[in-house]
């Protein structure tokens, strides 16, 4: 031993311990030669080799009594009946320079009494790479629980020697080497060999109720870390369903407090970045020693809505749902928005751990949520849809009804992407509620309606602009007189009605844009040539002889180049057409020199028809349509902030109709040949001139149906009906169903100064109703209120809830989102379920409910909570 660990030794007998004596005994006199290398500041060092005892005595007291002294005797310590300095040593240090003593002092330690203790343990401390990472763990004050507890921390290499730290290495550890429930992690094994498994059974026993046996408490027994871990997740999965089922007796722990702290410790490894993975696995390996599921078939759905102890649980509720979501009323399905919504907030889907896994079940919970969407619609419209105009519901589309095809649009997305057999049986429910029941009941109230009206006769509606007028009504009131101000319209190709209102939300979620959504009635045939051509400027608009290309004042409107030529005739060489691919390709500084001159600029996007329209790719039409939002919304902005440009239109050419579903004979319009005079023949549509009448379709005149002026003229199959199925015709367009010609005027307006305050967005307020909270039991509900409703400024909130003393939690913490939308305040209302960890709680203490935002980790709230607990040991 150098004489540099003497002087540190000793040091921190003086300095930190604040001593002012310090007897030290060294019988064989081997460090007396040492005392004069000693470095103790301050310190006078006596040799009392050379000394009076008794005179040093009086020194001591009365001569030197504040003067700090190390009193070195190079002899064994005497008999207390012979020791004339025994009353000094009551309130005085000691020194030892042993290797053990040596240790103890290195590690910190100043209770004597673990001397002993600490020398049971040489086989641990035997390496100097543990002494090293215990040091980092030990605190003056420890008892000797606590220092194996620190021990078994440093064998595992945890950062500290609570529980539930070990616990987590362990299980991390198993699960690495693929131990299983009947073997044990190789470091459980480590301790066993250095006797710490007593004090860590002794600690599980005490913290989580695990009924150590006598063998395990003396060290005579392995701790089975297998069993320890079953028990655990048993009560968690227990505590969740407020019983004990049969099968579940022999494996719960049955105490209060201990289910507490389990819930609690089960939630922090959950919430845990970097063990949460071995939860996983050892959660399924303790699902499949129970059979659990085989045990939770039968339990109620909303009895496992709090359960996030299983995976399977996870997959039980879905199927659950998939089951009783078609039939349910609107009663129960506002319950499943419920559970669902706790189940995002909760373990196996959160959105706060992005593996693959949680995606896929983020997935599915999106499709049952549309799938709720879908059903509860339908529940509002049980007796089916009896407008008693075309106006009446060509408003009604516009304002309500497109959210069918939004959510049919969204259950399809989010089934197709999960790749899973689970949604199977519900996909085939959603599309009978969408294809057999609301497309069939729109087909016949719109067919009735527009038959009775002779609507195609007279193609227009009240307060709903045509889209062959486009230009005249739309666009030319936003060109300046003055010619500084641009705008710029953007026409992608069979962008519907429902899309471009998801657009108008994601836009307007933004700071510095604001965007309105009208309509225009969509000329008919709804198909691209005519469509595009009638957005063009025009005095006139007819069909080139014998073809299905759409003049504009007697010249070509097909491709950009001559769109382009259109657009500058009509605003003095002022306007221009270019695609959005080249747009997305301009830098900031490309795109302004392209524009400069420019009032006007059209920008042609085509996602959804490029993909739909393809037999090869028409079932990738709902992935197209948001890529569309997406890439609109991105374009969008671009245009408005990089590009001078202060309104954008976002408008398309037509809609279209699309079922997942192959279509039947009952799909089909009978058309056995092309009719004479035809010179295009559609799914949709057949153009001709001189058609004949038949009974089975829609015969009609472009002149009276887009404003053309010449003679050509279509057959419609009435409703959403096919003329034939030869290629894909699961996508289409060229009809009349609202789907189709409903064409949205996306208008986007770049906002600044006071106006861009006022669309500042934030998370709406979460509080406690009560400003006194109490705990009066281990496992306590606390209600929290959304102040004000979600809206376009109002965000949702994630929060997570936990009560801390100081910076430590000492309850589960839990997640919980805030996002109604109701202006009743009862129903903003949601409740957390938190847990303690441990016992030792005092109601003098301070303690707080914490509300911090989930993805920014900011405390927003604290509310003081007394705690004052009942004692009881019952499990419920």
């Amino acid at each position: 031993m150098d004489t540099q660990q003497l002087s540190e030794g000793l040091s921190k007998l003086f300095i930190i311990e604040k001593l002012r004596v310090v007897f030290w005994y060294d019988a064989p006199g081997h460090f007396a030669d040492a005392l004069d290398e000693l470095s103790l500041d301050g310190v006078q060092i006596l040799n009392m080799a050379k000394q009076s005892t008794f005179g040093v005595k009086l020194r001591l007291e009365l001569e030197e009594p504040e003067t700090p002294t190390l009193l070195y005797f190079p002899y064994a310590e005497p008999a207390p009946e012979d020791d004339w300095l025994l009353d000094i040593k009551l309130y005085s240090g000691r020194f030892y320079a042993d290797q053990l003593s040596m240790t103890f002092n290195e590690l910190g330690l100043t209770r004597h009494a673990l001397r002993e203790h600490l020398a049971q343990r040489q086989a641990f401390l035997g390496s100097r790479k543990r002494i090293e990472a215990l040091k980092r763990l030990v605190t003056p004050e420890m008892d000797k629980d606590g220092l194996d507890l620190a021990m078994c921390a440093a064998v595992v290499g945890a950062p500290a020697g609570d529980i539930a730290t070990l616990l987590f290495h362990l299980a991390d550890e198993a699960v690495s080497e693929e131990a299983g429930l009947e073997g044990n992690p190789s470091s459980l094994q480590e301790m066993a060999k250095y006797a710490l498994v007593p004090s860590l059974a002794r600690a599980l026993q005490l913290e989580v109720g695990y009924p150590a046996s006598q063998a395990e408490l003396n060290g005579e027994a392995a701790l089975p870390f297998g069993q320890l871990m079953l028990r655990l997740l048993t009560t968690g999965y227990c505590e969740s369903i407020s019983e004990i089922p049969s099968w579940a007796q022999s494996h719960a722990i049955a105490s209060v407090n201990a289910r507490a702290t389990s819930r609690a410790l089960l939630s922090r490894w959950r919430d845990s970045s970097r063990f949460y993975p071995a939860f996983d696995v050892i959660s399924g390996w303790v699902a499949e020693a129970l059979r659990i599921e085989d045990k939770i078939r039968d339990v109620p759905l909303e009895r496992l809505a709090n359960v996030a102890t299983f995976e399977v649980v996870e997959k039980q509720i879905i199927v659950d749902l998939c089951q009783a979501i078609p039939q349910a009323d609107v009663r129960d399905l506002e319950m499943f928005r419920g559970i669902i919504a706790e189940r995002l907030d909760g373990y196996w889907a959160s959105r706060h751990k992005n593996d693959e896994r949680r995606a896929r079940y983020r997935q599915l919970y999106a499709a049952l949520s549309a799938a709720i969407d879908l059903f509860a619609m339908r529940q509002q419209h049980l007796n089916g849809f009896h407008y008693e105009s075309v106006e009446a519901l060509y408003h009604a589309y516009s304002t309500e009804l497109y959210r069918f095809d939004t959510a049919y649009r969204h259950y399809a997305v989010a089934s197709d992407s999960t790749g899973v057999e689970l949604l199977k049986k519900l996909d085939e429910a959603v599309e009978r509620c969408y294809d057999e029941w609301f497309l069939g009941q729109l087909t016949r109230n719109w067919s009735e309606r527009i038959d009775a009206e002779e609507r195609l006769h007279d193609w227009k509606l009240p307060r709903i602009p045509n889209q062959q007028h486009f230009f005249r009504d739309v666009v030319r009131p936003h060109l300046d007189a003055h010619r500084n101000k641009r705008l710029v319209v953007i026409i992608s190709d069979a962008f519907r009605y429902e899309a471009a209102e998801e657009l108008r939300e994601r836009i307007n979620a933004k700071r510095y844009s604001e965007a309105t959504l009208g309509s225009q009635l969509g000329v008919v045939p709804s198909y691209t040539s005519l469509g595009m051509a009638s957005l063009l400027p025009h005095r006139e608009l007819s069909y080139q002889p014998g073809s299905d290309s759409v003049l504009v004042d007697g010249k070509s409107s097909q491709g950009t180049d001559n769109r382009s030529q259109r657009l500058s005739t009509a605003v003095g060489g002022q306007a221009m057409a270019v695609t959005a691919d080249e747009v997305k390709g301009w830098s900031r500084e490309q795109g302004r020199k392209a524009i400069k001159d420019m009032q006007l600029v059209y920008v042609y996007h085509n996602v959804v028809d490029a993909r739909g329209d393809t037999a090869s790719t028409e079932s990738e039409t709902f992935a197209a349509v948001e890529d569309a939002i997406e890439e609109l919304d991105t374009l969008t902005r671009k245009i408005l902030m990089h590009l001078n440009t202060s309104t954008v239109l976002v408008t398309a050419d037509h809609g279209f109709l699309f079922q997942r579903s192959k279509l039947d004979a009952a799909d089909r319009t009978s058309l056995t040949e092309k009719p004479a005079g035809a010179f295009k023949s559609k799914k949709r549509y057949v153009l001709g001139t001189n058609l004949p009448d038949n009974a089975s379709v829609w015969h009609g005149h472009t002149r009276e149906t887009a404003g053309t002026n010449c003679d050509t003229e279509f057959w419609i199959p009435k409703g959403a009906h096919r003329f034939h199925f030869v290629g894909g015709a699961r996508f289409v367009h060229g009809g009349t169903m609202p789907q189709e010609i409903v064409v949205p005027v996306l208008t986007v307006k770049q906002l600044r100064g006071e106006k861009v305050e006022k669309r500042t967005r934030r998370k709406v307020d979460v509080i406690s109703p009560k400003a006194s909270l109490k705990m009066v039991n281990n496992i306590q509900r606390f209600d929290l209120l959304q102040t004000e409703a979600v809206s376009e400024q109002l965000k949702p909130i994630t929060l997570a809830v936990a009560i801390i003393e100081g910076t430590e939690a000492v309850s589960s913490e839990e997640t919980v989102t805030f996002d109604s939308t109701s202006d009743n305040m009862n129903e903003r209302m949601k409740s957390v379920r938190l847990s303690l960890s441990g016992t030792d709680f005092d109601r003098k203490r301070d303690y707080f409910l914490v509300l911090r935002d989930k993805d920014l980790g900011t405390e927003l709230e604290r509310y003081r909570v007394v705690i004052d607990l009942a004692f009881t040991d019952d499990f419920f």
